[in-house]
This record gives C-alpha cells, structure tokens and sequence, in this order.
C-alpha cells in the first residue's frame, strides 16, 4: 500500500472513532449559516461533501433540495444515512476521487469536512467538475489563528514528528490561501470570519466531551497512551488558564464561490 493509500485507510479508520453525533451538535449553526449563504435551495440539486453525520445535508433537505451527501468514513455515511432517512442519498466516498457526474449539482457544500483532505487543489478541482458553470460551492473552516489553532499547539508537544508531510486544515483557514486555491475554476468568492461558543462548565467537562465524541482527540488519546491525561490538561490550561468556566469562540471562516 503506497503513502497515500495507507493515509487515506488511516484518515477513514480515524472517523469513525467515538461518538461523533455530540460533536455534530456543536457545529450545527456553522452548518445553518452554509445554508443562509446559498438559499433558496428548494428543488436545487445539492452536494455535501466530507459531510460527517450530514448537519449540511439534513439542512438542505428539509428546505427542499434533492441532496446526496458523502464521506469517507462508513461509520459516518451509516450515521448519515440514520439520521436522514430516504431524503438523502449518501455514498461512501473520497473527496479527491467524486463517483458523480460532470455538473451534477446546483450546490456544494462542506461544514468543517474538505477542509481535511490531503490535496486541495484536487478536492477542489472535483468540486468544479461536478458543479454547473454558476453552481455555488459554500464551505467553513476554523481560521489558522483562533482556538482551534491554539489548542492545536497545545496538543503538538505531545505527538511524535510524522515522516510524512500531512494535510494542514488550518490552511483553509488563511484568507489569502482559499483564495489562491479558488482562483482555479472559481470566481467570486466571499469570506466572512464568524464565530462558534465552544462553552463548557469546566475544563475537565471540555476535554472528557472531546475524549466522547472527536474522533481527532479520540484517535491522539490512543497515540499518545501514558501521556493522554498530560495532553488532555494541556488542553484544559490552553481553554481556561484559571480552571473557570471556558468561554471561548472558536473563529472560522465561511467561505462561498462561483464555478466559472
């Protein structure tokens, strides 16, 4: 198995770790403020991509739309397809490699999900394949220096150096950066920073939710073994520096394009 393979094989195992439904919850006004940006959708033909549970896609369906949502993961393309019944088709799919037609869709979407592909250029390049020319791409990402950065630094002394060059979601997050990237088949693009509350009672209360329902932190709690507890308390000092309550905004940016 080449690189890339073995990475994607990790990257499908990965997602379906812990209980992801709780975590959906959390990430479901990002999700709704996807769907104010390409409304009306009723009758529109929609695509969720890399869509976890489908916060996007259940969304859409409910307005009207005919969706079909994917992802890589099985476990989320079952909890997918549990939550939304009938109205949704979901496959089983990569985002680098979409088993759909040439402008296909209308709209696509993505909450917090192409965001984690190895390749940008080719997830995007898919995306324009399967929209009509002036079919809509609408898509979120934490910005690359708000609280999911920081607790990505917090995390990073705990994990070994990878031998291999990894995908970087944050880079999604850098204004500049999604919009070289969309330079290439897209036109008009919008980006607005908003917010998310990433509020929780205690610090303890925020790092046994992520040990529950983030496959991410699910997946470093097995990496780093021993030292799970140590990073976890890096986290809680890096969300509340006192042991209060955290009461913190997660930054992201919401991001729409125009295929040309």
């Amino acid at each position: 198995m080449g690189t890339t393979d073995a990475r994607t094989e990790g990257t499908r195992q990965m997602w379906g770790l812990g209980d992801y439904t709780g975590l959906a919850g959390r990430l479901m006004p990002a999700s709704q403020a996807l769907l104010e940006r390409v409304e009306p959708v009723a009758g529109r033909r929609v695509l969720d991509v890399a869509a976890g549970t489908g916060n996007a896609a259940w969304l859409a369906a409910e307005r009207g739309a005919r969706v079909t949502a994917c992802d890589l993961s099985p476990r989320m393309v079952q909890l997918g397809r549990e939550r939304t019944g009938p109205r949704v088709e979901w496959l089983e799919a990569n985002a680098e490699e979409l088993p759909l037609p040439d402008s296909g869709f209308d709209v696509a979407l993505s909450a917090f999900g192409v965001i984690f592909v190895p390749r940008p250029e080719v997830a995007l390049a898919q995306l324009r394949r399967v929209l009509v020319p002036g079919g809509v791409l609408a898509l979120t990402a934490w910005t690359s220096d708000g609280v999911m950065a920081r607790m990505n630094d917090a995390l990073r002394p705990f994990l070994p150096p990878s031998p291999t060059e990894g995908p970087d979601p944050l880079a999604w997050g850098r204004e500049a950066q999604v919009r070289s990237w969309l330079a290439e088949g897209f036109t008009r693009v919008e980006v607005q920073q908003r917010a998310l509350p990433w509020h929780f009672d205690s610090p303890a209360r925020m790092t046994a939710f992520l040990e529950k329902h983030s496959p991410v932190h699910v997946a470093l709690g097995h990496m780093v073994g021993e030292r799970a507890r140590e990073m976890f308390a890096a986290l809680e000092r890096m969300a509340s520096p006192d042991g209060g309550p955290v009461r913190l905004e997660a930054e992201y940016l919401l991001v729409s394009a125009v295929a040309a």
